[in-house]
């Protein structure tokens, strides 16, 4: 089977730390070209992996036949600017999360990706992690046999911590990234430019675990209301329920913390199912389940569920290949992905803001 002809657009700290690695050496795929403004960065990164092909700009990928896919790891604001061209020419592209900074924006970018006859893939790896998997297994398997009886609320937050935990450093150099005159962020429209600022920083970590949420819990979810700070709207609680009343809670903030600050629990009648999942960049750590079990109120039963260690972004870029080779849409497409944008524009319309004390 001839392998995948992958193109990176972009290959600063996240290209390189968390995806290029991924790619590289291996026998179902071949990254041909790069292409990224800053020519020396560009010259180290193709030099170290032996990647033929270099460009500048990622308008010049429209026209390189060798490349069938492209991996865009930028800033989410520019998911739009670089994907768009490329969708639109029938290349496959993978963004980072969130899948843009708006939701007009990533509605056009999934019309882009049909137009185009191909797809665009969001980086929500967590869909790949092995905790998750067998949580999502075993939340299936609760919610059709009701053994626990009704689900009855869920609990999620992130708080984050330390998300490195010393990962392997990308190659740097000391230049800037260059103006690009025809880029023009696009923010929702209803939002001023201090909602569209907060917004920003809401999506690029919360867009992990709205997605989570739905994964694990797929029914239709409204926003009722939430609270969060006026000076930092990611500190924030957010009640939604469903169409059969389970109620909701999502959190938000930041905490300095050598671990990991996130969970997601999932409340019976008869028990719980928690998921922590792992620190996002450490490739030798493993995401927690916890089953908990009680008929009586009175005796209980644990059952802890070890998923074994397999980097949730390397099996992300398993996804994406086998994607792009079969012509498959993957399971954090574009159209599954405007559902997340939809909620988290309403969760920001129903914010009521309160003011920090000191």
């Amino acid at each position: 089977m001839n392998p995948v002809k992958i193109a990176f657009a972009g290959v600063g700290y996240m290209g390189q730390v968390a995806h290029l690695r991924n790619y590289v050496n291996r026998d179902d795929c071949q990254v041909v070209a790069i292409a990224e403004p800053r020519p020396e960065l560009a010259r180290k990164v193709a030099q170290r992996y032996g990647i033929p092909t270099v460009y500048s700009n990622h308008l010049d990928l429209l026209n390189d036949p060798d490349v069938q896919a492209v991996v865009a790891s930028q800033p989410h604001l520019r998911n739009g600017h670089l994907a768009l061209p490329l969708l639109r020419a029938g290349k496959a592209v993978f963004v980072e999360k969130p899948m843009a900074g708006s939701l007009q924006e990533a509605e056009a970018m999934q019309q882009a990706a049909e137009a185009g006859k191909t797809f665009v893939m969001v980086g929500l790896m967590k869909r790949h992690d092995t905790a998750v998997l067998a949580a999502r297994e075993l939340l299936q398997g609760l919610y059709a046999s009701g053994e626990l009886g009704r689900l009855q609320r869920v609990r999620a937050h992130c708080f984050g911590g330390d998300w490195i935990h010393d990962a392997l450093p990308p190659l740097t150099t000391q230049e800037s990234v260059p103006a690009d005159p025809t880029f023009q962020p696009i923010y929702p429209t209803w939002m001023d430019a201090e909602q569209a600022r907060h917004f920003q920083a809401y999506l690029n970590i919360m867009a992990h675990n709205v997605n989570l949420l739905r994964y694990l819990y797929p029914a239709p979810l409204t926003v009722q209301t939430a609270v969060a700070r006026r000076d930092n709207r990611l500190l924030h609680t957010a009640l939604l329920t469903s169409d059969d009343g389970v109620l909701v809670e999502l959190a938000g903030g930041s905490v300095r913390s050598h671990e990991w600050q996130e969970e997601t629990t999932f409340y019976f009648e008869q028990g719980w199912v928690k998921l922590a999942t792992p620190t996002p960049l450490n490739r030798q750590t493993r995401g927690s389940v916890e089953l908990y079990r009680s008929t009586d109120g009175k005796s209980g039963q644990h059952q802890a569920i070890i998923p074994p260690i397999d980097w949730a972004f390397r099996r992300q870029a398993d996804h994406f290949i086998a994607c792009a080779r079969d012509g498959v849409e993957p399971v954090s497409s574009g159209r599954d992905t405007i559902h997340d944008m939809r909620l988290m524009e309403a969760i920001f319309r129903a914010m009521i803001l309160i003011d920090g004390g000191g």
